[in-house]
């Protein structure tokens, strides 16, 4: 099977995509994938583009062709815009890379540990795949608020069924995806918990390793064995890094109530990313991909890059 992996990247979001890539392709093994990359901003493109990335295909925005997407630009905050952009951007590959057999969209917060094959594996038949979010005990009331379902990495089948249940997707979010609580609407997450009871070949993703993040990371034991991060007694998969925000070239800052740093993966996350921001300044000595958001830094948890 063809499988295909999918990033909306931004300019405040660039190091972090690049993270993503270098952990999915050092550790796909058997499978066989290609990357796909939507490259919101000139700069983002520009800068892949000298990279030169093996297995990736870039896609300017600019190259898809949806009706009222600029109006969408304008009125809508960027990561808002974003989120919008996730099923259309999922429908662009599937119709236009036929020979794509799976996509997946992937957050740019992401990071692989270990081979995500045994996902597709362990759930063979599903057209398409939703990831919980298993918050802890603490964060059970987000739930409700957020969604059973994480939106960082949700997966679909070519067929009829995918297809139908991306139209819809579709069409709810370009009617209203914002970054606030409305009338049981949460951006374009909150969505996903009506997808198994519309949809068939629904499948919640069982294997474990999948989507550790600050808001259930408690739930696990971390260890290394034989040079591999494991979560109790299985490999981790993938660890989301979510609320991190890379401030500027030396600092980050966890804007999620914090839960401490693990020291298995976020330092070796940290190094990661201040190999890319040396990277990416060798290529356009200019270039500052980080974040602004004075409220939510304010009062997150700084950490040095190089630890």
């Amino acid at each position: 099977m063809n499988n295909g992996f999918c990033a909306i990247l931004t300019k405040d979001r660039l190091y972090q995509g690049i993270a993503l890539y270098r952990s999915l392709s050092h550790n796909v093994k058997a499978m066989k994938f290609k990357m796909f990359i939507l490259c919101i901003d000139d700069e983002v493109y520009y800068i892949l583009q000298k990279m030169n990335l093996m297995n990736t295909t870039l896609v300017h925005l600019s190259e898809i062709e949806e009706k009222d997407m600029l109006k969408l630009q304008r009125e809508r905050r960027m990561n808002e815009f974003c989120w919008t952009l996730k099923p259309i951007f999922l429908q662009y590959i599937l119709n236009k890379y036929l020979e794509i057999d799976r996509v997946t969209y992937l957050d740019a917060d992401l990071c692989f540990f270990s081979d995500p094959a045994v996902i597709f594996t362990d759930e063979p038949h599903a057209d398409i795949l939703l990831t919980t979010h298993d918050f802890e005990d603490h964060f059970q009331h987000a739930e409700n608020e957020c969604g059973r379902y994480n939106s960082g990495f949700i997966s679909f089948k070519r067929g009829h069924n995918s297809e139908h249940c991306l139209k819809w997707w579709k069409e709810n979010c370009t009617i209203w995806c914002y970054d606030r609580i409305e009338n049981g609407r949460f951006g374009d997450q909150k969505y996903l918990d009506w997808i198994p009871q519309i949809f068939h070949g629904v499948s919640e993703i069982r294997t474990p390793g999948v989507n550790i993040a600050p808001w259930n990371q408690l739930k696990y034991r971390f260890s290394i064995k034989d040079g591999m991060v494991y979560i109790n007694n299985s490999p981790l998969i993938f660890y989301h890094f979510c609320g991190l925000r890379i401030v500027n070239g030396g600092q980050i800052v966890l804007t999620l109530e914090d839960t401490g740093l693990i020291t298995a993966i976020h330092r070796p996350y940290f190094y990661i990313l201040d190999d890319i921001i040396k990277s990416v300044s060798g290529i356009k000595s200019d270039f500052r991909g980080f974040f602004i958001e004075e409220g939510r830094i304010a009062i997150g948890k700084y950490h040095t890059i190089k630890g």
